[in-house]
């Protein structure tokens, strides 16, 4: 198609084939005309998603200056990771403020920071979304709250249009008495608070039943509810400990809930939900239900659904005592739920070297199977079994991102998982892969761990948790070209190896550096020492100074030897904090003075250094 031909296509054309396109190639090919540029900047409605977990400073810069300067008031919706990028929304919110008004109306941020969501709240774009969604990573500091649902209502208090509604943090409930009278304010204030709202789909994290029960009173109106709950497990010594204590059926009208997600991490706490939402389980369409503990689900909530209600379990129970007759593991088989014809349940033992020895522990869910960490002990010849039917795996796990191995290469069928001539292998949905975790060395050989690496080719971050550092060093020693074949597909790399202390710590990664080129994420923990934690640079002469020049020796290697890097994190392991060996003043000082040979946002603290390039 010519250039002429191409400027009077009809407006609806052009908008089906923008949909296509990267906004950025967009703005750079499309600015031919005043017609073209009128459409782009003034008419055309933009869904933006920006940012990942290997973007550079410089490009998420240019991005912004290029993308929300000119476009920023036609956005309708906006996704933004902020995994690594320190500081990532104050730069979105600086160009967004050149727009007087803007059309936003849903907004999904990825791990992003309680400091920085609080800079968000007092903006007015905020106040006309009706979603807000929200995702974060299982160590993001959102999780250490002890004041239950305090961000719930500081957002319903600040987005009266909200509808949809993502706040998956999980309680704290550390020192629970102290902060008792501050989560009584919040319980007494909330439904207050969500009563003005029209909330139809709400998602938040872990709590107690004590925050759940005036939740459901605020929210009537709510069609799609998700959350988890722990309570206080009962005494096994206590006098009294056969007896739960359960509220009573809730008080509120949830007459258009129809989706209901529970995430019980005890039987306490699977038995007072169920007390609080029996009035309803009969109206419900789709149950999803995980629970960690020991219980009978048949007659308490599956058989109050509708006949025609779906439902998704995946549960983990651990069993006391019934190892040699698996008098429980054996029921299962036999109850209703399993025989649903709607249902499509698996059943799988799982073996740990962390669990007692008197107890047995197996896993009960259903496909699809919705997780986004897949475990190497789903797969096996159980699994094999109850699969015979051709099916697309990508219909099994349509979420999968992530394949966990744990435990030890014996109990892990770890070799058939790469046997191409393995019907096992062909249940893994390698297409979906981008990430592996190994937790212990003994878990896979280096062989191994290439192979899998060439079955899932799109997996680009490596998790290694070694304590006894034999793969992290094969890797560095590049023993057999192992090193060479990781590096030629994996951009981030994570390191968790108690062998890593300060004293060794840059020569680890010189022989890293020698051969991972290409790596632009890279994470890794400084131990105080090697099996005994005796370096207290604090007691040690000098010691401060000391520390904070090898730390600073380690950040400037890298930094210059690796060119890939955009994104690095130091983490410090100190079993006493006051015997940390970084000191946030001296180090900042320091880089202040000295600065990296590119420019870089910082964020330090006696636990931890992150830096993006």
């Amino acid at each position: 198609m010519s250039v002429n031909s191409f400027k009077i296509l009809p407006d609806d054309i052009l908008y089906e084939i923008f949909s296509y396109l990267s906004p950025v190639y967009i703005l750079q090919s499309f600015l031919l005309t005043k017609r073209l540029s009128r459409v782009i900047i003034n008419e055309y409605l933009w869904h933006i998603h920006i940012g990942d977990s290997t973007i550079s400073l410089l490009i998420f810069s240019n991005y912004c200056n290029n993308l929300l300067k000119l476009i920023g008031g036609r956005i309708l919706s906006l996704r933004l990771t902020l995994t690594n990028l320190i500081g990532g929304w104050s730069l979105i919110s600086s160009y967004l403020r050149y727009h007087q008004t803007t059309l936003l109306q849903r907004l999904h941020l990825i791990d992003i920071n309680p400091h920085e969501f609080d800079k968000l709240l007092p903006n007015q774009l905020i106040k006309q979304l009706h979603t807000l969604l929200v995702d974060v990573t299982p160590y993001n500091p959102f999780h250490c709250f002890q004041v239950e649902g305090i961000y719930l209502v500081k957002v319903c208090s600040r987005m009266p249009l909200l509808k949809i509604c993502r706040l998956p943090f999980n309680h704290d409930d550390g020192n629970v008495n102290k902060i008792e009278n501050y989560s009584l304010k919040y319980q007494i204030t909330l439904p207050n608070l969500l009563s003005r709202n029209h909330l139809r789909t709400l998602t938040i994290g872990i709590h107690t039943s004590r925050f759940i029960e005036p939740l459901l009173l605020s929210i009537p109106f709510i069609e799609n509810l998700s959350f988890g709950i722990k309570d206080k497990d009962i005494n096994e010594n206590d006098d009294a400990h056969d007896k739960i204590t359960l509220p009573g059926t809730s008080d509120a009208h949830l007459q258009y809930l129809s989706r209901l997600r529970i995430h019980c991490l005890n039987n306490i706490s699977f038995h007072r939900t169920i007390a609080l939402l029996s009035s309803v389980l009969s109206q419900i369409c789709h149950l999803s239900l995980k629970l960690e503990a020991c219980d009978i689900i048949q007659e308490l909530c599956i058989d109050r659904l509708k006949p025609m209600a779906t439902y998704s379990l995946s549960l983990l129970l651990y069993v006391e005592d019934d190892l040699e007759e698996k008098i429980i593991f054996n029921s299962f088989f036999k109850v209703p739920f399993i025989h649903r014809q709607r249902a499509r349940v698996f059943i799988q033992e799982y073996n740990d070297s962390d669990i007692s020895h008197t107890n047995h522990c197996f896993m009960i869910y259903t496909f699809p199977y919705n997780d986004t960490i897949l475990s190497s002990y789903i797969f096996s010849t159980n699994l094999e079994k109850f699969c015979q039917n051709p099916t697309d795996v990508t219909d099994l796990f349509p979420r999968a991102n992530t394949l966990s191995f744990y435990g030890y290469n014996k109990t892990n069928c770890v070799r058939d998982l790469v046997n191409c001539r393995s019907s096992i292998s062909s249940l893994v949905p390698w297409l979906l892969l981008t990430h592996i975790k190994i937790n212990h060395s003994d878990v896979i050989t280096q062989h191994t761990l290439v192979s899998i690496l060439g079955m899932g080719y799109n997996v680009h971050t490596l998790d290694i948790v070694d304590d006894r550092g034999i793969l992290v060093r094969t890797i560095l020693h590049n023993k057999d070209k192992f090193g060479t074949q990781i590096n030629e597909q994996i951009k981030s790399l994570n390191i968790f190896d108690i062998s890593w202390t300060l004293q060794n710590a840059q020569r680890f990664c010189t022989l890293l550096s020698n051969q991972f080129h290409n790596l632009r994420s890279f994470s890794f923990t400084i131990f105080d020492s090697y099996r005994h934690w005796q370096w207290k640079p604090s007691r040690i002469i000098d010691g401060k100074n000391k520390s904070t020049k090898r730390i600073l020796n380690i950040i400037y290697f890298i930094v210059d030897h690796l060119k890939q890097l955009v994104c690095l994190k130091i983490n410090f392991f100190n079993l006493i904090i006051s015997n940390t060996c970084c000191f946030p003043h001296l180090i900042r000082r320091e880089l202040h003075q000295y600065p990296l040979s590119r420019p870089c946002r910082l964020r330090c603290s006696t636990n931890i250094i992150q830096i993006w390039l």
